[in-house]
């Protein structure tokens, strides 16, 4: 049920992990948290999967396309990780508050 997800090495799911994981600032020591929890083949499978998308879309500006990584879920507004996660291709951040069931 991982659906093309590299998750063999995670221990359980949903991965939860403590609020000091807010507290990160820059995009290295992101990827040293995605390290330790083990979830960063996963966005490293989604690094490597950018390519030129096929048909006219190249010529109406969504030249790129690349595969869905591991989805960071926040519960403090404004927290300093938004940053830090954003750099990094395939991971994306989400509001507790605002998640939907698509994300």
């Amino acid at each position: 049920m991982a659906r093309g997800h590299r998750i063999e090495t995670v221990p359980e799911l949903p991965l939860v992990v403590s609020d000091s994981a807010e507290g990160v600032e820059k995009t290295h020591a992101a990827i040293k948290v995605l390290k330790h929890i083990v979830a960063y083949s996963d966005a490293e499978k989604a690094k490597d999967s950018v390519g030129i998308r096929p048909g006219k879309g190249k010529m109406r500006n969504i030249r790129y396309i690349n595969r869905k990584g591991p989805l960071i879920v926040y519960g403090t507004e404004g927290a300093k990780l938004v940053k830090a996660f954003r750099n990094i291709p395939g991971v994306e951040i989400a509001n507790v508050e605002k998640l939907n069931l698509l994300m």
